[in-house]
C-alpha cells in the first residue's frame, strides 16, 4: 500500500452557503459508493482509476477525458460531474435531514454542532 492509501483524498467544493472544506469521503459515505460504484469506499474508487491522489492538486492534474472514462466504466454515471453534483446533492440532503432532526429535538438534547 503506497502513502496515497494512507492519506484521505480531499477535494474542496463551495457548497452554497456551507462553507469549510468538504472531503471526497464526506460527499461519497461508504453506503453511497456501494450503491452507484464498483467500489465500496471512495478511496477505493480513486485507487481502481490507477492515478495518485494524494491531494488536490493532484485530483485536479487528472485529465478530464480520462477521469470521466473511469467514472463512465466504474459508476452509473456518465461522467465526474454526474457523479459530483449527485454526491453534493446526497451530502446537502443529509445535511439537511440532520438539521431538521436536531430542530426538532429539544435544547436541552441537541448535540453540538460542527462547522465544515
Amino acid at each position: 500500500m503506497g502513502e496515497a492509501e494512507d492519506r484521505p483524498a480531499s477535494l474542496d467544493v463551495a457548497i452554497g452557503g456551507l462553507g469549510g472544506e468538504v472531503t471526497l469521503a464526506d460527499l461519497f459515505p461508504p453506503s453511497w459508493v456501494d450503491s452507484h460504484c464498483d467500489a465500496t469506499s471512495i478511496d477505493e474508487f480513486v485507487a481502481a482509476s490507477g492515478f495518485e491522489v494524494t491531494d488536490q492538486e493532484s485530483f485536479e492534474s487528472i485529465p478530464d477525458h480520462e477521469w470521466n472514462r473511469h467514472v463512465e466504466s466504474n459508476s452509473t454515471f456518465d461522467d465526474w460531474e454526474s457523479m459530483l453534483s449527485a454526491g453534493v446533492e446526497h451530502y446537502v440532503s443529509e445535511r439537511d435531514g440532520d438539521a431538521a432532526e436536531a430542530a426538532d429535538t429539544p435544547d436541552d438534547e441537541q448535540s453540538p454542532t460542527l462547522s465544515v
